[in-house]
């Protein structure tokens, strides 16, 4: 055995060890419930909180102090206490009473000490001398520290015109959070109205979910208090709180509407848009789903250092400020996109999430898929020209077949305890995959039918904890009522829906014709790299398009797969016809075809890819190359599909599958002795739409010209086109020595990162000072990831060493930014990786401490550990890698699940370069053979295709520049 094989094999073992040790820890954390006992719950909070945010320099600036008093019922006195959750507070008295029949107060407990704290499962549990059924007032008083990690009731700050840093309070509850500003019933599916109080500096404005019905001078000198209406019965992990110096703008449209952020960036219009997409997306929703918004108001506000991309807290929406502001002048276009998508999905969870939650963590699908569904479909009706809807399969379907194609996935209804656990699930599972499940649901049942069940699940469950029961049975009562749809004999919603979230992964369908022109449908799980051994099936809709028949338009002419495999019947298509399965990637799975359709599809994508919809190019793409990956498919079908389709694409969804899929391909690729051959070949099929495009934005392109030229461009450079590398090179050095010229926002992006490439220390500081000095986090975004770009060592290691430098240094960096430093320097070849793992090793502490400021959930290691795997292709790294995982480990710093899913994804690397890696070689070394003594010369730098015949290959390169032909 050699030796990459030996360290595959001991990845494996590794992995098996650590699922032996999962299932142990499950076994464990199964006997210790961390969930809140049920003889108790809530009917209202009375919450009062008093922050000394606004005095600078005091000693008290970031204390805050609280009083919650809970009305509460007490539904089984054989447990004799009463526990709620709590987190880094101090507790200094607690009072428990209840009501006499003349309003007199029965006090039962009312000291500091009759309490007991267990911190691991954060419960503060009241024992009083004795507890009876019925309705009892919890009061209890303590003190906390706003605190500094962007979770909780934290500190943020921003600096204004003047320099002077402002401090601010503000809230992240979600998901496990609320009971750090108070003690409470912290678990979604437990509700009560809150009432808030906020005693506050009286030069500072509080925000909360209601509007504010009183303000009066506050106990203490300079000081108000503001107290709030009821919030709606909801769960706490919803209340917002931001004590703060913003300035707001109402909408003109819709006086429930404002928005609120730092004076000296709303000043300048920069919040206009967001004003604009709340207010037609909330009239969207209201429409579609026919629910009035439940509050009477709704505020979106930019917080400065935000972990999240934002959240819904019940009507006062938070953001970070890269998802708040556009200016037209300096944002890209697809900034429109970025924020009218965030919007669709924090107002989608208004209904989903808010009005309706999950009943517990484990269904943590039923919001965010819904959020993530709405994202897009609302987004898209309130700016068609940005044709959002078409996006969703290479922004977020691909995006979850990636995660759920690994043997360590879990099913979208998965079991949590622990906070950690309930952390952990926030993922691509919950996020991407709900929202495609959502999106294939509405295409399969129809528009109208989805509609319906969205407004009875409302309906039935409004202002209430839910289940996937409760969704199913909306579905079926919209099937039943509808004279459209039907679901086959035996088959139910619930059915339907058990065999999408109950079991981890997804189908791909082996598509078949034989001589008798049947064609054959059958479904295996994807997996990437072993064989699912389970038998997995599930209940599959699917349709179809062909050549003589290429509408790909209308996508709820459903066919439904039940078992293993199915025989469709000659359906007027001959041995020359190409069929494509699953219209506009509706459905979640992958599809394969035998090899003569495969090269029938090819074909057609040579004379007129336009013929097949864009979303199934890009699924071709996508499925092409992942089906090589996994060894379903030789790598020939794919290389040869990219360069016909990409030679004549000018459409940014193919180019957005590409650029995902081709960035695998050449990473796993890059240790190989071939990879300038690759390069050849790409640039090839790459050079025409570079052409075409170019690298000057005209003022009338739209969002998708943009989006593809800026692909296009980055690809160039990245492939080694001179051209493209000098006039990046070029732009970025006039951009230094002007300091007012802009480049181009919608390219910055690839422009920075090749222009830096190979730029000089001065050229490389200059834009790092530019990063810096900037308050547009999104231009900074751009930047840090350009500055990960450079080549020089030295400059990698300089950039690397500011991510854990102290702010005292002069170091301006969002809590957000340390870790994309990191992820910037490790995704930007071997060298970067290797620069990466050695800091790693060296600081792990240190970027514990740091890193963890920015990253929501506090899972930066993790996220580190998981992105780093997909950059393990050789055996030195692979070592040094396992080294650091171990050391992590041992000092419980990284996450069991973390593990998996990385050594999973590193020992999968190494095993495609020993054996897939290898099959490109030789096909690239067949096709471009080594030079003989007489060289034959040629006229063309276009990668040669073939000509398909069931047998044979023959190469004919074009002696047109840029055109490659069959």
């Amino acid at each position: 055995m050699d030796k990459s094989a030996l360290l595959g094999s001991v990845s494996v073992v590794l992995v098996l060890l650590l699922v032996q040790s999962c299932s142990t820890v499950r076994a464990q954390v199964d006997g210790d419930n961390y969930r809140l006992p049920n003889n108790s719950y809530p009917l209202r909070y009375d919450l009062e909180l008093t922050t000394y945010v606004h005095e600078d320099g005091s000693e008290r600036q970031f204390r805050f102090d609280g009083k919650v008093k809970i009305e509460l019922i007490v539904k089984d006195d054989r447990n004799s206490s009463i526990t709620v959750h709590y987190r880094q507070t101090t507790i200094t008295h607690v009072k428990l009473w209840s009501l006499f029949a003349n309003g007199t107060e029965n006090v039962l407990l009312d000291d500091d000490s009759s309490f007991t704290l267990d911190g691991r499962r954060e419960f503060l549990t009241v024992t009083p001398t004795s507890l009876h059924v019925g309705t009892l007032f919890l009061e209890i008083e303590y003190y906390g520290e706003l605190r500094k990690d962007n979770a909780g009731f934290y500190r943020s700050s921003y600096v204004d015109d003047t320099g002077r840093t402002r401090w601010l309070a503000t809230t992240q509850f979600s998901s496990t959070d609320a009971r750090h500003a108070f003690p409470c019933y912290d678990e979604p599916g437990i509700r009560a109205p809150i009432g808030l109080t906020v005693i506050h500096g009286e030069q500072y404005m509080v925000l909360s979910n209601n509007l504010p019905k009183d303000s009066t001078k506050g106990p203490l000198e300079g000081y108000q208090r503001t107290v709030f209406e009821d919030t709606p019965v909801m769960q706490p992990y919803l209340l917002g709180i931001i004590v703060s110096d913003f300035q707001g703008i109402p909408s003109a449209m819709d006086p429930r509407q404002s928005v609120y952020a730092r004076y000296n960036a709303i000043r300048n219009g920069e919040a206009n848009f967001i004003l604009e997409a709340g207010t037609k997306i909330l009239n969207i929703l209201e429409q579609y789903l026919q629910t009035p918004f439940a509050l009477p108001k709704i505020y979106q506000v930019a917080v400065p250092d935000f972990a999240a991309g934002a959240m819904e807290n019940y009507g006062l929406v938070t953001y970070k400020e890269e998802k708040f502001f556009y200016d037209s002048q300096s944002s890209p276009m697809k900034q429109q996109h970025e924020i009218a998508t965030v919007v669709g999905h924090e107002f989608g969870h208004q209904y989903f999430g808010n009005m309706v939650s999950p009943a517990w963590w484990s269904y943590l699908w039923m919001k965010e898929g819904f959020a993530r569904f709405f994202e897009y479909f609302a987004a898209d009706i309130a700016y068609p020209e940005l044709k959002i809807r078409e996006t969703y399969t290479v922004q977020k379907l691909q995006n979850a077949f990636d995660l759920d194609s690994l043997g360590s996935s879990r099913p979208m209804t998965y079991y949590v305890n622990t906070q950690t656990e309930i952390a952990n699930v926030f993922d691509n599972i919950a996020y991407d995959k709900g929202g495609s499940i959502m999106r294939m649901f509405q295409h399969a049942f129809g528009p109208d039918t989805f509609r319906q069940a969205l407004i009875n699940y409302l309906r039935d469950n409004a202002f209430t904890g839910a289940n996937p029961e409760n969704f199913a049975w909306a579905i079926q009562q919209a099937i039943d009522a509808s004279p459209t749809t039907a679901l086959p004999q035996g088959v139910t919603a619930f059915t339907v829906l058990k065999s999408w979230t109950e079991q981890s992964g997804y189908p791909v369908l082996h598509v078949s014709r034989g001589n008798n022109l049947q064609v054959t449908l059958s479904q295996e799980r994807y997996l990437l790299k072993t064989v699912d051994v389970t038998g997995s099936t599930w209940i599959v809709p699917y349709n179809f398009a062909t050549s003589r028949n290429p509408n790909f338009d209308t996508t709820t002419d459903t066919r439904w797969l039940l078992t293993n495999s199915t025989v469709l019947p000659p359906e007027g298509w001959s041995s020359a016809d190409w069929i494509i399965i699953n219209k506009q990637q509706t459905g979640y799975y992958r599809v394969n075809y035998d090899e003569r359709l495969w090269n029938l599809i090819i074909m057609q994508l040579q004379r007129n890819s336009t013929i097949i919809n864009n979303i199934n190019r890009a699924q071709l793409i996508d499925d092409s190359l992942n089906l090589a990956r996994s060894g379903r498919l030789g790598y020939d079908i794919p290389l040869r599909l990219i360069a016909s389709c990409l030679v004549s694409e000018r459409n940014y969804v193919p180019w957005a599958a590409a650029n995902q899929n081709l960035a695998v391909l050449v990473r796993l690729f890059s240790g190989s002795a071939q990879l300038d051959l690759l390069k050849k070949y790409l640039l090839g099929a790459i050079t025409p739409a570079f052409a075409d495009l170019g690298l000057i934005t005209q003022p009338s392109d739209d969002l998708f010209t943009r989006q593809a030229r800026e692909i296009v461009a980055k690809w160039a450079c990245m492939m080694g086109s001179q051209e493209c590398l000098y006039r990046a090179a070029n732009i970025v050095q006039q951009s230094v020595e002007q300091d007012q010229t802009q480049v181009d926002p919608d390219l910055r992006s690839a422009i920075y990162c090749y222009g830096l490439k190979e730029a000089s220390k001065d050229v490389f500081l200059a834009v790092w000072t530019k990063m810096q000095t900037s308050k547009d986090q999104s231009l900074r975004s751009d930047l840090i990831y350009a500055l990960g770009c450079a080549e020089s060592n030295e400059l990698k290691q300089l950039f690397l060493n500011t991510s854990i430098a102290d702010e005292a240094n002069g170091l301006n960096y969002f809590g957000q930014e340390r870790e994309r430093i990191f992820s910037a320097i490790y995704s930007n070849g071997r060298n970067g990786m290797q620069i990466a793992l050695n800091f790693f090793m060296e600081n792990f502490r240190k970027i514990n401490e740091l890193y963890n400021k920015g990253n929501f959930g506090g899972r930066a290691i993790g996220s580190a550990i998981t992105g780093m795997a997909k950059y393990i292709v050789d055996i030195e790294l692979n070592g040094h890698f396992q080294q650091l995982i171990e050391t992590l480990k041992q000092e419980g710093l990284l996450r069991d699940t973390d593990i998996l899913r990385a050594l999973e994804q590193s020992s999968e690397n190494l095993q495609w370069v020993r054996t897939k890696g290898k099959v490109i070689e030789n096909w690239l070394q067949a096709l471009y053979p080594a030079p003989t003594e007489e060289p034959e010369t040629t006229t063309t730098t276009a990668a040669p295709t073939t000509t398909t015949t069931m047998h044979s290959l023959e190469l004919q390169p074009s002696s047109q520049e840029g055109q490659v032909q069959l």
